[in-house]
C-alpha cells in the first residue's frame, strides 16, 4: 500500500490516504478525488455513485467510502484554479464524474511521490491531464480577493478580526460577509477558521500536542478546532495527524523547493 502524504502545492493540497470512513460534510473549497488503486464510493448531494475521478464544488454535502488509497485534492475557493474546475469540469453542476482513463493516470503519477519535487511535478501533471492550465477572469469581487490576500498574509490570525479585515478593505463587516457568502458560499468567519486549520496541518509536525497546536495556530480551544476540521474535511484533527504521522512529516509546500 502506498505512504499516506500532504503537500501543498501552490493553494492547492494534495492528502493521499485511506481514510477511516469520514462523515458526510461540507466546505469552502472544491474538491477533486482520483483512486488510486481501485473504483471507490462517492455519496453526493443524496446520490451513490462509484468512479475513479469525481470534481465536487464548493459547498455540496458529500463523503468519500474507500478502503484503497484515493488521492484527494483540495482547492481553495479563490483561486484562479477553482475557477478552472467550475468551467472546465463542473460545468455548472455541483458534481461530476471524471473520465475513468484521465482518473486512473492521475491516480499512477501519484503513486510513487516521495518528496516535495515530485509532488511539483505530479501537480503540474495533474493539472495538464484535467486540462486546468488556463488562467481565467476572477468572476468575484476584487475586494473579496482582497480581504481573502489580507487574513493569508496575516502573521497572528489568533488576533485577527472580520471588522479589522473589513476595515482594510473599505467594507462594513456586515457588507463584507454578504459579499464573501454571495462569492464564495462561506463567512469570511469560516474561511478564517480555515486558515487556521490549515496552520495546525502544519504544526502537527513540530512534535506538539493538539492542545498545542491549538493554541498556536489561534483556536480558541480544541474542540474548536476538533469541530472546525470535521466541518472542512470530515476527519477529526487526530486523524489528521496519524495521516501525517504516517508521511513522516513531509509537509513542507512544494514552492518552499523553488
Amino acid at each position: 500500500m502506498n505512504e499516506p502524504f500532504i503537500f501543498r502545492v501552490s493553494d492547492c493540497y494534495y492528502i493521499q490516504a485511506s481514510y477511516p470512513s469520514p462523515a458526510e460534510h461540507r466546505h469552502f473549497a472544491a474538491h477533486l478525488v482520483f483512486a488510486m488503486e481501485r473504483p471507490f464510493t462517492a455519496l453526493v448531494n443524496g446520490v451513490s455513485v462509484e468512479a475513479a475521478g469525481i470534481a465536487i464544488g464548493s459547498d455540496v454535502p458529500h463523503t468519500i467510502l474507500s478502503e484503497a488509497p484515493t488521492l484527494v485534492m483540495f482547492i481553495d475557493e479563490l483561486t484562479p484554479m477553482s475557477r478552472c474546475v467550475k468551467h472546465t469540469l463542473l460545468r455548472g453542476a455541483p458534481w461530476r464524474t471524471l473520465d475513468t482513463s484521465v482518473s486512473s493516470e492521475v491516480g499512477e503519477r501519484w503513486r510513487d511521490v516521495r518528496t516535495e519535487a515530485d509532488a511539483a511535478a505530479a501537480a503540474a501533471e495533474t493539472e495538464r491531464l484535467l486540462g486546468l492550465q488556463e488562467q481565467r477572469t476572477s468572476a468575484e469581487d476584487p475586494r473579496i480577493l482582497e480581504a481573502a490576500a489580507y487574513m493569508k498574509a496575516t502573521p497572528a490570525l489568533e488576533q485577527l478580526t472580520i471588522r479589522e479585515v473589513a476595515r482594510a478593505v473599505h467594507l462594513s463587516p456586515s457588507r463584507l460577509t454578504h459579499l464573501f457568502r454571495r462569492d464564495t458560499g462561506i463567512s469570511p468567519h469560516l474561511y478564517l477558521a480555515n486558515l487556521k486549520l490549515e496552520r495546525a496541518f502544519y504544526l502537527l509536525e513540530t512534535g506538539r500536542s493538539l492542545t498545542q497546536v491549538c493554541m498556536d495556530a489561534g483556536f480558541a480551544t480544541p474542540s474548536h478546532m476538533a469541530d472546525t476540521s470535521r466541518k472542512l474535511y470530515g476527519m477529526s484533527m487526530t486523524e489528521v495527524k496519524q495521516i501525517f504521522l504516517a508521511g513522516l512529516g513531509r509537509t513542507k509546500t512544494a514552492d518552499e523547493q523553488k
